[in-house]
């Protein structure tokens, strides 16, 4: 501010600019976690059985009026209400692979969104 600028500006270009990667890299976190945490989504929404996805080809392409089924409530289901057990063995395998793949995809992809913006952001002086 003492060149002139205002507040707004200095805010905009130089403190945002500056935590932009903490920004997002907290958020891309959060989201790996509440996808996580199954306690908070259940009782918002979860169903025993979901017919039909809410992604498919028609337009709207989302339809968030659809019900769904949460994968951790999916592996809790197939695991444990199922009658047969070694028939639900491999879909809890599959459906918890691919509940952790989702998390650590979430992870990776903040380390990678942080250390770009980090670089892009960082003030290396030049001599």
């Amino acid at each position: 501010m003492a060149l002139g600028t205002t507040k707004f500006e200095t805010t905009w270009k130089v403190v945002l600019t500056a935590v932009t990667p903490s920004i997002l890299n907290g958020f891309i976190l959060a989201v790996a976690r509440a996808a996580g945490e199954v306690v908070p989504l259940m009782p918002a929404g979860v169903v025993k059985l979901a017919p039909s996805l809410p992604l498919d080809g028609n337009f709207p392409f989302l339809h968030l009026e659809r019900k769904f089924m949460f994968l951790g409530f999916h592996i809790y289901d197939v695991g444990f209400q199922s009658p047969n057990v070694d028939a639900a063995r491999l879909m809890v395998f599959t459906t918890t692979f691919l509940f952790l793949a989702i998390v650590i995809g979430l992870n990776l992809t903040a380390i990678v969104l942080r250390r770009r913006l980090r670089r892009r952001v960082s003030f290396s002086p030049t001599i």
